[in-house]
């Protein structure tokens, strides 16, 4: 009888035990390479699928990709392809089997060759491509330009030669990933060289580059899910203007911003001003490419109130709006305007197209693609966002 009434003791409190085990939330766990603060974009799935199935086809989230294994690139449908400098010098591009390759021929004999590590861009435009020298990552000589279907001297790489020294830098990475851990290491001559944690990268823009450290959160709303209303989350809708377009500006204000701290420790609610050496607008028309939020400070529309980031785009959607859309947006402000100035014959089809006078395709003074076989470069065209009235266009009408 003894046995048997501890045999049933032990069975109820095992019962219990296991009870108590199954009841109680799983803490978040994390192994980010950003600290524990940092819960993982993997973890935002289970409280909000709708959004993270949409966002991972943004072009934020594969504003870069590490290609760690076999066919990783495949889903890119990057073609193979050769450059053609002269007729004794040429880059070779190749899928093989284990992933996708560069290589310098010189008079037909391969002289280098280098295995793509990374790729950044989500595509749209260009893919740009990098191979790791040791802890360094380097940009390979050519780029894809998805639209043309052509392969390209890297911008900025000479003209007459073969090009794999340009380091990819950190400043980068901070617009293109959400996170990488560098070493600088001095060299000869004094010279300083930044290196990388291989396994501290983080590619592509994830949940928390924009919402800010999620552990906290994650772990909250485990232990409480009967609680509705986000706990320590920033809201971006109780965030002053200025707040939220400096979220997106902290990537969208061009390569001119310097800091001595990295942007990576930028978190929503912070302000650009409070970066060392932070260059505010000032007035001109700058360089359409990457500079998106001071040419949209330049506009009325943000002067006043009524136009922001998030008013055209939405960052957890993949899908891209025509003009048709934009427009749309502008008319629900604009119901009132007459064209006056516009012949008669075109203002029925630019009532559904505000864009391409208000905000029109211009080209880039920064960057340009030069084309196999030539010195001639294709420009690289990106629509501004200074809303405004072009009165070059005015006058083509």
């Amino acid at each position: 009888m003894g046995r048997r009434r501890f045999f049933l003791i032990f069975c109820i409190l095992a019962i219990f035990v296991f009870a108590i085990v199954k009841c109680t939330p799983v803490k978040s766990k994390s192994n980010d390479s950003r600290g524990p603060a940092y819960a993982g974009s993997a973890t935002c799935v289970s409280c909000h699928q709708d959004l993270t199935k949409s966002a991972v086809h943004n072009s934020h989230f594969n504003a870069s990709k590490i290609l760690t294994a076999p066919g990783s690139a495949d889903s890119l449908h990057i073609p193979d392809g050769e450059f053609i400098f002269n007729e004794n010098t040429k880059v070779q591009v190749k899928n093989r089997a284990d992933g996708l390759y560069q290589s310098a021929l010189l008079n037909g004999v391969d002289r280098k060759t280098e295995h793509t590590a990374m790729i950044f861009g989500a595509g749209k435009s260009a893919y740009t491509f990098a191979f790791w020298y040791g802890k360094q990552l380097m940009q390979m000589p050519l780029n894809y330009l998805t639209k043309e279907h052509q392969w390209v001297n890297s911008p900025g790489f000479p003209e007459d030669q073969i090009y794999f020294g340009r380091p990819i830098i950190a400043r980068c990475l901070e617009c293109h990933s959400s996170f990488a851990d560098k070493k600088l290491v001095q060299g000869p001559n004094f010279s300083i060289t930044e290196e990388y944690v291989k396994n501290s990268i983080i590619a592509g823009i994830d949940c928390e580059r924009c919402h800010g450290p999620a552990a906290q959160h994650v772990t909250f709303h485990q232990e409480n899910p009967t609680v509705k209303t986000a706990n320590f989350m920033v809201s971006y809708k109780k965030l002053a203007l200025s707040r939220r377009i400096d979220a997106c500006g902290v990537c969208h204000s061009g390569t001119g911003i310097q800091t001595v701290s990295s942007t990576f420790n930028f978190k929503p609610g912070d302000t650009l001003k409070t970066l060392p050496q932070y260059n505010a607008y000032s007035g001109e028309d700058p360089d359409v490419h990457g500079k998106q939020k001071p040419l949209l400070e330049a506009s009325l529309c943000y002067k006043i109130g009524k136009a922001e980031c998030i008013t055209c785009h939405d960052m957890h959607d993949n899908k891209s709006s025509g003009v048709a859309i934009y427009s749309a947006k502008c008319i629900s402000c604009h119901q009132d305007v007459k064209h006056e100035t516009l012949k008669e014959k075109n203002k029925a089809v630019l009532a559904k197209n505000c864009i391409d006078c208000h905000m029109p395709i211009k080209e880039s003074h920064a960057i340009g693609f030069q084309m196999s076989n030539s010195k001639e470069k294709i420009p690289y065209k990106l629509r501004t966002h200074r809303i405004a009235i072009y009165n070059e266009l005015v006058k083509r009408k």
